[in-house]
């Protein structure tokens, strides 16, 4: 681990995938923290990825966190509750079936090629979700990762992409089958936390790094193992980072909702806020302190 420094120290903040549960929990959390002094929006770099992308460009551009709430109410009125239900069900399945591939590149392709024999909303009215975004500039310092639904590559997207960030972050949260792929030059891209809720390894090296972990820090992914590296916990993810810079992560208690939860349903989002507003008072103290050591 880096040494203390006299000097202000660099910081990078991740915000992890988590659906819409995850957006109001991140929402919440973020909230609370800067109600009582602890203003994470100053980090060098965020990463935000899926449900942190949304919450992470919106931090990252100044904006109030809880503009990201527009894109929860949208999603309610846009696709009714069965219907989220059903394709929160077939892209575990097909998570599933995907996860039985020989590697994880093959594993994505086909989660892909599955999202194209799905019926998911038409792209249009995905990337009308995401219309508190339209127009805004790209923050400075913020990066969301995506996924290239042919090749199976991750990509990171920067301000140095010139991609527009609706683009870019719908990408991110375009979970395979529950919504379509979305286009960017030509290339389909989806959800960017498949492989990783995190990908902590996209921020770039600094003396901190604070991580908002939308899922528990022990829990594997959704791919139930196999083929998908979406089966690395958290924990394991961030074991080698831990080793170069000092880092705090943070996960969610979500105790009081009722399981299973459907992590894309946009109606537990309140609730799940509330929670991150809880949290927030205990994790102040100890996030200060490594954002200021």
């Amino acid at each position: 681990m880096n040494s203390p420094r006299n000097d202000s120290p660099t910081r990078a903040l991740v915000l992890g995938g988590g659906g819409a549960v995850g957006v109001g929990w991140q929402i919440g959390l973020l909230t609370g923290l800067r109600e009582v002094g602890v203003d994470l929006a100053g980090a060098e770099a965020i990463v935000g990825t899926s449900a942190g992308a949304l919450v992470g460009a919106l931090l990252a551009g100044g904006r109030p966190v809880t503009d990201a709430l527009t894109s929860l109410a949208a999603l309610g009125q846009s696709i009714d509750p069965d219907d989220l239900a059903a394709g929160d069900e077939a892209f575990l399945r097909a998570m599933r079936q995907a996860s039985h591939e020989s590697d994880p590149g093959q594993a994505l392709r086909a989660l892909g090629r599955a999202t194209q024999e799905a019926s998911p909303p038409a792209e249009d009215v995905y990337l009308g979700l995401f219309g508190t975004l339209d127009g805004t500039a790209w923050p400075a310092g913020f990066r969301c990762p995506a996924i290239d639904a042919d090749t199976g590559d991750l990509v990171v997207w920067d301000e140095g992409s010139g991609v527009p960030l609706l683009h870019a972050v719908a990408s991110s949260c375009a979970v395979p089958v529950l919504f379509p792929t979305v286009t960017i030059n030509g290339r389909r891209y989806m959800d960017g936390g498949i492989l990783s809720h995190l990908n902590a390894t996209a921020a770039p090296p600094t003396d901190v790094l604070v991580v908002l972990s939308c899922h528990p820090l022990g829990s594997q992914g959704a791919g139930g193992g196999g083929a998908l590296a979406a089966s690395l916990t958290p924990d394991a993810e961030l074991a080698p980072l831990r080793k170069t810079r000092r880092l705090l992560a943070v996960e969610p208690d979500f105790s009081d909702i009722e399981a299973p939860a459907n992590m894309m349903d946009p109606s537990l989002a309140i609730e799940a806020l509330q929670i991150g507003k809880r949290q927030a008072a205990g994790e102040a103290a100890p996030i200060q302190a490594a954002w200021n050591f």
